[in-house]
């Protein structure tokens, strides 16, 4: 029969079954269960069937057995494959072989919580009794029971509802940018978690709105179950919140192009980069004409010098009173970061310029303590600097290995031939002959370095207070609430991103001179605090 018809045909009998189950059960929650065994007894026999000459007979008969086996002493149907069976008559000792429906129940399965799915599979797939479900659990057997009478009314439910594939499982997003601001742990950071498809659309998918796990699924289009595995990793590592309601929210910052906010930043990152690098750090770095005794530049080259002191300069833009921590995630591979990513959007060809030679790593600190040694380095990767892999590549015992170089503590024997090879590919040291000197700044004290870089007066004060604003209100455009106070908070530092538009600026201006070969562009931007 079509199901068409079959779905007419239950529709006209839905009360007259509800009534022979009144007629035959003690009470109205008994009635209801009845009911909806012979319901779906009846549809499923139906799409089995044609040419039913007599159809109340018919009805009648399946009514019949099902509450003869409902009142059977082992307390429980005849199931087969998840579908309930009748023992005599030929119409109903078959399976029930409609794919389709069949299809349908078993999805319904896989929608239900991890518990109740795991009780439904050991009662009716493995047919363990409630005691034996209860004990194998460890829960009462009123729980397990409870939880059988909530699992059927889903199934009901869900039967009979209608699932839709979602936006994102008719066009998947692409997150791109992945990255963070903090530590990265063992495991890597927002690359690492998110870098599957499936996680970055579960993430985005309970961006805007939480949603339980099946509701990602449905926007998905995929099973819940392998939906749950995924949400499990990203709530234990702190990329999505569960909240008290069951449903789960993502926590990442995930930057949305859209064409307002490209405009608001397109009118102000060139005009206020321009007041920045004509206020604050030209005048600063005009005065710069000598190198500090207790900082050492490699061919005492004053133009590497202020290349640094920019990042340095910036950072001083911050308030003093802000702390970023707040929002940052401890995570349980050590890692303690926020999390960031952006949504990839179709090229928008109006946009124009060479944002590309704006971006940057950084600013990355490391430090060390092997063997009795005690510094600390400072990186930033900017289109000027002939270094890749971003934080990666940035390795602790690089620094390390340049530390005992600078200490005369790394022969250059046999033994630390590797030491030297991968010292040389980073930049960090040259060779002239036979031999080799340090291509990087090093700093006696870092707490004299920083004190080179005073606060900013009132006037850029209040420069970086007018773009934070500006900053804040192209970042909040298409943002949902639960990142508003975190985006607001972010754009306190908003002046600091400008630091590599300002360098071109000077470069422009002649303040700064370009790397003078590519042994200069792989230590340029790059610090070692060694200490005394």
């Amino acid at each position: 029969m079509k199901k068409s018809d079959a779905d007419r045909i239950i529709s006209s009998y839905i009360k007259k079954i509800f009534a022979f189950s009144m007629s035959r059960m003690s009470d109205s929650y008994r009635a209801e269960e009845l009911a909806s065994e012979i319901t779906l007894q009846v549809y499923s026999s139906l799409l089995r069937q044609d040419g039913i000459e007599n159809m109340d007979g018919y009805v009648y008969r399946i009514a019949r057995n099902v509450y003869a086996r409902y009142i059977d002493s082992s307390g429980k149907l005849n199931r087969v494959d998840g579908i309930d069976s009748l023992p005599d008559g030929k119409d109903f000792t078959l399976e029930i072989v409609n794919l389709e429906t069949v299809g349908i129940l078993r999805r319904e399965i896989t929608y239900l919580s991890q518990l109740r799915r795991k009780i439904v599979v050991l009662h009716y797939f493995e047919d363990k009794k409630i005691k034996e479900i209860a004990s194998e659990l460890s829960i009462p057997e009123n729980t397990v029971k409870w939880h059988l009478a909530c699992s059927r009314k889903e199934l009901r439910i869900g039967m009979d509802r209608i699932r839709t594939t979602g936006s994102l499982g008719a066009a998947p997003i692409h997150l791109i940018n992945l990255s963070h601001s903090g530590t990265a742990g063992e495991k890597g950071d927002t690359a690492d978690f998110l870098g599957k498809t499936i996680a970055q659309n579960i993430v985005y998918a309970a961006y805007h709105q939480p949603r339980t796990i099946n509701e990602i699924a449905d926007e998905l289009g995929i099973n819940p179950i392998f939906v749950e595995d995924e949400v499990n990793v990203l709530e234990e590592y702190g990329f999505m919140d569960k909240l008290k309601n069951g449903k789960y929210r993502t926590n990442v910052m995930i930057f949305i192009p859209n064409k307002e906010s490209r405009e608001i930043y397109r009118k102000i990152k060139p005009r206020y980069a321009m007041l920045f690098a004509e206020k604050y750090y030209a005048p600063f770095l005009e005065k710069v004409t000598d190198i500090p005794d207790f900082v050492h530049v490699p061919g005492d080259d004053i133009n590497l010098l202020k290349w640094s002191m920019i990042s340095f300069l910036a950072n001083r833009l911050v308030p003093e009173d802000c702390d970023f921590q707040k929002f940052s995630v401890k995570r349980p591979d050590g890692g303690d970061y926020i999390a960031y990513a952006q949504l990839e959007v179709k090229p928008d060809l109006d946009t124009g310029g060479d944002e590309n030679i704006y971006g940057y790593c950084g600013d990355m600190w490391r430090g060390g303590g092997s063997e009795g040694a005690m510094w600390s380095a400072w990186q930033l990767d900017t289109h000027w600097t002939d270094r890749k892999g971003g934080w990666r590549e940035n390795m602790s015992a690089d620094f390390d290995k340049l530390y005992f170089f600078l200490k005369g503590k790394l022969p250059p024997d046999e033994s630390n031939a590797e030491s030297y090879a991968r010292l040389l590919e980073k930049g960090y040291i040259v060779k002239n002959g036979n031999t080799y000197s340090s291509n990087c700044i090093t700093c006696d004290s870092q707490e004299r370095w920083q004190s080179l870089f005073p606060k900013p007066g009132e006037e850029i004060r209040q420069l970086c207070e007018d773009y934070s604003k500006l900053c804040e209100k192209a970042e909040l455009i298409g943002q949902p609430e639960h990142m508003h106070q975190q985006i607001k908070y972010e754009q306190k530092k908003a002046p600091i991103a400008l630091h590599t538009r300002v360098m071109k600026i000077l470069l422009d201006m002649g303040v700064l001179k370009p790397p003078a070969d590519t042994a200069q562009e792989k230590s340029l931007l790059t610090i070692l605090f060694t200490g005394k």
